[in-house]
């Protein structure tokens, strides 16, 4: 009897001490801040794309950006190659990146949604980076049928996930970091 005890004792230690170990893991785990990294699964195949591999691929380089007075993170297109793809094929928009389209001169800059997965507001903004025209929530579903086109000329072309202009209460006449980018650029 006295060794079933002792085996019983011995046996509640091992589990106190197994579970005092195990909280003390867990505490100090959450003393540590996490970074929430979203996730996207690769249509038809078991790869997830982490939200580091999403910006690498598809949107660096980075340039400080600031928008409405939202500091940001901006992905120029500058050419004509990488103004036509634009943000076309890209699996989704990160919240804190921007996609900033720079044109030689002022013009009626056309965009379409085109290999778009997801919805985005787009911004236009004259030679002094003032918002100029807005659309929000431009959807995929919309290509080829239309085609977003400012009433005005314009240099600059913002796009952001979609719900930005609104969730930031962007509006026409307001304005964007370009010297930031230019002097980056």
């Amino acid at each position: 009897m006295k060794k079933i005890s002792l085996l019983f004792l011995f046996g509640v230690l091992i589990l106190v001490i197994y579970m005092s170990f195990n909280n003390s893991k867990i505490s100090k785990t959450e003393l540590v801040p996490t970074v929430e990294t979203n996730q996207v699964p690769i249509e038809g195949s078991e790869i997830v794309l982490t939200e580091e591999m999403v910006i690498s691929q598809w949107f660096a380089p980075l340039l400080p950006f600031t928008f409405g007075g939202i500091k940001m993170l901006a992905s120029v297109a500058d050419t004509d190659e990488t103004r036509t793809n634009g943000l076309s094929r890209t699996p989704y928009l990160p919240s804190q990146i921007v996609k900033v389209f720079i044109f030689e001169q002022s013009d009626i800059w056309s965009f379409w949604m085109k290999d778009m997965n997801y919805p985005i507001d787009i911004f236009w903004l004259d030679e002094d980076s003032k918002v100029v025209h807005i659309v929000e929530n431009a959807t995929p579903d919309t290509y080829p049928e239309i085609s977003f086109v400012p009433p005005i000329p314009a240099k600059y072309v913002i796009e952001t996930k979609a719900g930005f202009a609104s969730e930031n209460n962007i509006r026409v006449g307001d304005g964007a970091g370009m010297t930031q980018i230019l002097k980056g650029w």
